[in-house]
């Protein structure tokens, strides 16, 4: 295989690795995740789609793993669904005026592509509770005793990456990036508290990460401060929208951006290991502020 690695980072016990491969007509860059065993491709349109799977589930089984998967606009989906990969959702506006659609490809342990497509994720129910309205979110009240601060210090989120990313089921999603670029880190009664996101100011969105999630019920107003004056910091540079990735089972964190107003918009089967376990992510998704679309004519000035 001629590829060329970009990047690596050393976390827990597995790397995640950047690599780009050309070959012939075929030419891409995708994010190989051993940890969460699972691999992104980032795909630049170019060769022949069954070709492209062919070569992924090769390094599905040299690897053991159990997905791989892509983000890409709605006229490229039909060609990757052609080929065997399933729709398992949507990241609304992740283009800033178009969505991205998410087409996955899942295996057994034997590396075989599972017949049929990827299988639905089952979730456990969130507490029943009334919905939060736009106008509660602009107060979310600071816990007594907390104190935080907005850290965008790149050492110093790399090394909270590597103290907590594993814990926190934490998995890079952009080309190039290994941790967050910004977080607010909080602390009362001697626990921190880490909430990240990776940025994209070409696309105006932003992957949200409670790297530190929530262990228990009194934490809930403490993570939901975090995550919002985040989503502040956020606005500040014209983040449009934002996302997240949560492991189905997490009750805590999933009710945490139920109540800031999050939408489910994507369920992923096996997306993420935990303890050796595959399990399956919720993808929630929130519109932060409506930016106006340039005009043509603006353009061509």
């Amino acid at each position: 295989m001629s590829s060329q690695p970009a990047a690596r980072l050393l976390g827990g016990d597995d790397p995640v690795e950047e690599i780009y491969y050309r070959k012939g007509d075929i030419d891409f860059c995708f994010l190989l995740n051993r940890r969460h065993h699972n691999l992104r491709v980032f795909d630049y349109r170019v060769g022949n789609y069954q070709q492209k799977r062919d070569f992924f589930d090769r390094i599905a089984r040299a690897e053991g793993l159990r997905k791989v998967f892509t983000v890409v606009e709605k006229q490229d989906s039909k060609s990757w669904r052609s080929v065997g990969f399933s729709r398992e959702g949507a990241i609304p506006g992740y283009f800033r005026t178009a969505d991205a659609y998410i087409m996955s490809r899942v295996y057994t342990d034997e590396g075989e592509p599972i017949q049929g497509g990827a299988p639905k994720l089952t979730v456990p129910p969130l507490p029943t509770g009334k919905e939060p309205k736009e106008k509660d979110l602009k107060h979310t009240s600071k816990p007594r005793g907390l104190t935080f601060e907005v850290v965008s210090d790149i050492p110093r989120l790399q090394e909270m990456t590597r103290e907590f990313g594993g814990s926190g089921l934490y998995a890079p999603f952009r080309r190039g990036v290994f941790n967050p670029d910004i977080a607010v880190f909080a602390k009362l009664n001697k626990r921190d508290y880490w909430v990240g996101a990776e940025t994209d100011s070409s696309f105006g969105h932003a992957k949200i990460d409670m790297i530190t999630p929530p262990l228990k019920d009194i934490e809930i107003p403490v993570l939901e401060f975090c995550v919002k004056t985040l989503l502040d910091e956020l606005i500040k540079v014209d983040t449009a929208s934002v996302f997240a990735l949560c492991a189905a089972d997490w009750t805590l964190s999933n009710q945490i951006y139920g109540e800031l107003g999050f939408k489910v918009t994507a369920r992923l089967t096996d997306h993420i290991t935990r303890e050796d376990e595959f399990i399956g992510a919720q993808l929630w998704h929130r519109r932060l502020v409506h930016l106006p679309t340039p005009k043509l004519s603006s353009i061509l000035v």
